[in-house]
């Protein structure tokens, strides 16, 4: 342990103490937004925390108030002090029903009331910008350059575990036999009757299947196609994806969760590399990645 750590704590506490007692002042900033000792004093109980929660905690807030100002910067967009009591208090319901509290749910030890509308405050930007980020230029654009992000394929396979034994099926097929009545011999896949795995977003595939299914002759057999569960023998029987037009109807009914995921995790982290942040140096310096603490210490 770094000899100065309990003493920095111990600081910390008073520091945040005096916050009440006349002794605020002016500890970030993101952009025109000042944050006080007694805006982070707010987010504890008692207005106490250990200085790695101090940290932690002025950087999450920095972060919220950096989505909310390029929300409004990029999109004209701001989130309503109405949209995010509402989902405080879908937390503050969900923590009742599991009988937490605040500090339990976000495992940070005098986690008040205030710090859980922070997190009701990112939920709500979240919202707020997904629709915007999926209907945005560049990002339809980046979406419709890899045909496999939105399509939708249709197949049939049968796996198998060694490239010989899939050999041995290719001539089977080659000689007439039907592809469902081998499926249903051979595969070791769980998928249904026929080998049919039905109709999935293609992104949904594990990628060397996906290419596989993007480039298959509709009707045709294809493979063996090698994953890590094994050789593929697959049949499309139907490949669809939507115009542009279709998709900016409505993005959601097209796009997987795993894509919106990338879209939403993108903006969040540009926003977050290229925000006007600053920290009082006493208290630490401002990265992408977290606030580090001053002089290069815990």
């Amino acid at each position: 342990m770094i000899p100065v750590r309990k003493p920095a704590a111990l600081l910390l506490v008073a520091l945040l103490l005096l916050a009440g007692c006349g002794g605020d002042e002016e500890v970030a900033r993101v952009g025109d937004t000042e944050f006080r000792l007694s805006d982070i004093a707010a987010l504890f109980e008692g207005g106490a925390a250990p200085v790695g929660d101090f940290r932690l905690t002025m950087f999450r807030v920095m972060v919220v108030e950096a989505l909310g100002q390029a929300l409004q910067e990029d999109f004209g967009v701001s989130v309503q002090p109405e949209q995010v009591e509402e989902r405080l208090a879908e937390l503050e319901a969900a923590l009742a029903t599991g009988g937490q509290t605040p500090a339990e749910y976000l495992g940070m030890e005098n986690a008040s009331r205030e710090m859980l509308r922070v997190n009701a405050r990112l939920v709500s930007l979240r919202d707020a910008v997904i629709p915007q980020l999926l209907s945005a230029p560049d990002v339809v654009d980046e979406l419709f350059a890899d045909p496999i992000t939105l399509a939708t394929v249709c197949s049939r396979q049968i796996l198998l575990t060694t490239g010989e034994e899939a050999e041995e099926v290719l001539a089977r097929l080659a000689e007439g036999e039907d592809f469902a009545a081998v499926a249903d011999e051979l595969s070791t896949s769980t998928a249904g009757g026929g080998g049919d795995l039905g109709c999935l977003p293609a992104a949904a595939l594990v990628a060397p299947y996906a290419e596989a299914a993007m480039g298959a002759e509709i009707g045709e057999v294809t493979g063996p196609v090698v994953t890590n569960y094994g050789y593929h023998l697959l049949v499309v029987y139907e490949r669809s994806a939507p115009t542009r037009d279709e998709y900016l109807a409505d993005p959601r009914s097209v796009i997987t969760d795993e894509a919106l995921s990338d879209i939403w995790t993108n903006w969040f982290d540009d926003t977050v590399r290229t925000a006007d942040a600053w920290v009082l140096p006493e208290y630490g310096r401002w990265t992408a990645e977290g606030i580090a603490a001053p002089g290069g210490g815990e």
